[in-house]
C-alpha cells in the first residue's frame, strides 16, 4: 500500500511539475507583448506581399515558427497559434477587404469584410486602419478584438 502511495505522489509531482510547459498563451508576463511585436513582424513581411489570404496566412504562420524557434526564440512556442489565428482574421491579401466593427449582446464583434460599402450595407462600420487590418487588437490581442476601443466599437485600438 505504502508502494502504491509513494507511486501516486510522484506521479501527481511529475504532472504538476510539467504543468507551465503546456499553459496556454498568455499565462506568462511578456506573452501578449510577443503576440504583438511577433504580429508586426509578420505583418511587415507579408502583408504587402501577400497575392491572396491563403499566401498571406503561409507567410505568417512561417514568421511564427522562426520567431519560437531556434537559440533565442522571441515568441514562446504556446503563442504561435494566436499569431495565426490573428493573421486568419486579417484583410491582407484580399483586395478591398477591410475590418467591420459591429455591435452585438456580447459586445463589439469583428468580422472581414470584402468592401467598406458591403460591412455598412450589413449594419457594420468600417474600420480602416492601416496600422492593423487585422480583427484582433493591437494592444491586447489575447483578450480583445479591434473593435473594443470605443464603448460603440466603432473605433480601432
Amino acid at each position: 500500500m505504502r508502494t502504491l502511495i509513494n507511486g501516486l505522489a510522484i506521479g501527481l509531482f511529475v504532472l504538476g511539475s510539467g504543468h507551465p510547459v503546456y499553459a496556454g498563451c498568455g499565462s506568462m508576463p511578456g506573452d501578449e507583448a510577443a503576440v504583438i511585436a511577433a504580429r508586426a513582424t509578420a505583418e511587415s513581411k507579408c502583408c504587402a506581399t501577400a497575392t491572396n489570404h491563403g499566401q498571406y496566412v503561409s507567410c505568417v504562420a512561417g514568421v511564427a515558427n522562426s520567431l519560437s524557434s531556434g537559440p533565442n526564440p522571441t515568441l514562446p512556442k504556446n503563442c504561435k497559434g494566436a499569431v495565426k489565428k490573428c493573421a486568419g482574421h486579417s484583410a491582407c491579401g484580399i483586395t478591398g477587404a477591410v475590418t467591420c466593427c459591429f455591435t452585438s449582446n456580447k459586445g463589439p464583434k469583428c468580422k472581414i469584410s470584402k468592401s467598406a460599402t458591403a460591412c455598412s450595407g450589413k449594419g457594420g462600420t468600417p474600420a480602416i486602419d492601416p496600422s492593423n487590418p487585422s480583427c484582433c487588437s493591437n494592444t491586447h490581442p489575447l483578450v480583445d478584438n479591434a473593435c473594443m476601443a470605443s464603448p460603440s466599437g466603432a473605433f480601432l485600438n
